[in-house]
Parts: C-alpha cells; structure tokens; sequence
C-alpha cells in the first residue's frame, strides 16, 4: 500500500520544489520600487541607483527625466539596486565637517546623507567618524575634474562670454594661451569682448555624420559657456544650429524660425547616441 503513493509523493515535492524555485527566480528578477522625494528627477534617481537612464525612462514611461517626480512611485530593476548597494561610497569625517559641507562638498543632498545613516540633520559629526554616501557623489575636486574634461573637448571654436579673460579660456581647454593669441592673430589679448568666436586649434576639414534624420558637421563644433553648438542640416537640407549640454544631459536647436528652443530631454535612438559619442565616448574628431 505505501508502495503505492511513494511515487505521487515524490512527485508532489518535485513540483514543490519546482515552485519554490520558480518563485525565488520570480523574486530576484523582479523590480524594486522606490516612492520619488523631494526633488528627485529620473537622471537624479538614475545616477543615486546607478540605472541606465534611458532604461529607467522606458521602464516607468517618462518622456521627460528633468521633471521633478515626487511622491511618484518608481520602478527599478532588481540588478541594479544591489549593485548600488554593494558599492556605496563613504567619508571619514575630519575637524569642521558638518553635514552640510559634507552635502555641498560632494554635490548630494543633505536628506539623502541623513536617510541612509539613520541621523537626523542637527547630527553633530566626530573626528575619524565614517560617513555613508549615496551613489553618485563626487568630490569638488573630482567634479572640477570633469567639469574640465567635458569642456576640453577637441573643439575648434569658444565663444566668449562676460566674465572670460584668456587665461580662463586656456585653463578650460588646457591649451596655451600663446597659441590662443597666435591661431587669433590678438593684439590686445587682455581685453577680450565677449561673443567673440576665438579659434582654438587648426580648422579640419568638414566632415558630416549621419544621426538619424539629422546631418552634422561634427569637426566645427563651439563651445560656449558650458555648451557646445554644431552646425546640422535635415535630411531636405534645411540648415539649423545643434546645442548640447553635457551636464543637463539636454540638447536645443534652431529649427524653429531660426531661434534656440528651450532645452529638452533626448527621446529617440540618434539622440541618445549623439550625447553618448560626444559627453561618454570622447568621440575621436
């Protein structure tokens, strides 16, 4: 008579198992939810969890990840926040730091700084002490250092603006300022007007490249005042001018009656992969 069920018990716990490992896997691969605060934004959220940003669009339908999305609920795939967890970033509080410098100094807010150390903002910080710090925060010294990196890129032109004299565009672009005044033929280089177009390296040839319906004229780029503007062309020849910031992650153009828009968030494929080759890759002019 046992002998007679022993198979459909075996059966039963294989199922069983089954189940729970089916369940398990379920679990591990699911997405994670997080309710937005106080000024988070989809490119704030993507940096803190290290999730690609255009993932994270897609996964919560979003067409605008500048847009300030408090008290939304967000979903964020499972991989991605262990990785953040397994990689947060700490500080060793040394004689002076409060909270807030902490917070200013490494560009995060002070409500994340407090969030995951479990302390309220009145905290009073002790020598050698350590500090947790959410993902994606960035020294002073490592932002400037990639403030830089994004402003020196291979360009051929800075437009200069009020408050630039010419050591300040060198030390932008890490070039000498003789050869600024030697490619612009300066007489007076002390006194530079601003919206000025200074030369800053040889002239290329022109060499257009194909991004989705748009052509641009990638070895005549300028850089102004933390932008960079290109000449481009649609695909009936119609000419306009490209804005890309780097730092917004945004772009702008003139295709509207010949004046700038106001800034917006890359939606399709192309555009994507224009601020990748030019902010991410170091795109080889």
């Amino acid at each position: 008579m046992f002998k007679n069920i022993k198979i459909p018990i075996s059966l039963f716990y294989i199922n069983s198992i089954v189940f729970l490992l089916s369940e398990f896997t379920l679990k591990v691969n699911s997405d994670t939810k997080i309710i937005a605060k106080s000024g988070d934004t989809l490119i704030k959220i993507s940096k803190q969890y290290g999730v690609p940003l255009k993932e994270l669009m897609y996964k919560n339908d979003f067409n605008d990840a500048t847009k300030i999305i408090e008290g939304e609920v967000i979903l964020i795939p499972h991989k991605d926040i262990n990785k953040s967890n397994n990689n947060k970033l700490t500080y060793k509080v040394i004689e002076g730091d409060t909270l807030y410098k902490i917070a200013r100094d490494f560009n995060v807010s002070l409500k994340d700084i407090t969030s995951i150390n479990n302390i309220n903002d009145d905290y009073i910080l002790k020598p050698n002490q350590i500090i947790l710090l959410p993902m994606g925060a960035r020294s002073k010294e490592v932002n400037n250092r990639e403030n830089i990196k994004v402003a020196s890129k291979k360009v051929f032109y800075h437009r200069t603006s009020i408050s630039e004299d010419l050591s300040t565009i060198a030390y932008i672009h890490k070039i000498p300022i003789e050869e600024i005044k030697t490619l612009n033929k300066l007489n007076d280089p002390i006194n530079i007007k601003p919206n000025i177009k200074l030369k800053l390296r040889n002239h290329k040839p022109s060499r257009w490249l194909g991004y989705g319906s748009l052509m641009i004229n990638w070895s005549d780029w300028t850089y102004f005042d933390g932008y960079y503007m290109v000449q481009a062309k649609t695909k009936k020849n119609k000419a306009f001018y490209l804005a890309l910031s780097c730092k917004k992650i945004a772009l702008n153009n003139t295709l509207n009656n010949s004046s700038w828009t106001s800034w917006y968030f890359p939606e399709t494929n192309f555009e994507f992969k224009l601020i990748n080759d030019f902010c991410d890759q170091g795109f080889n002019f």
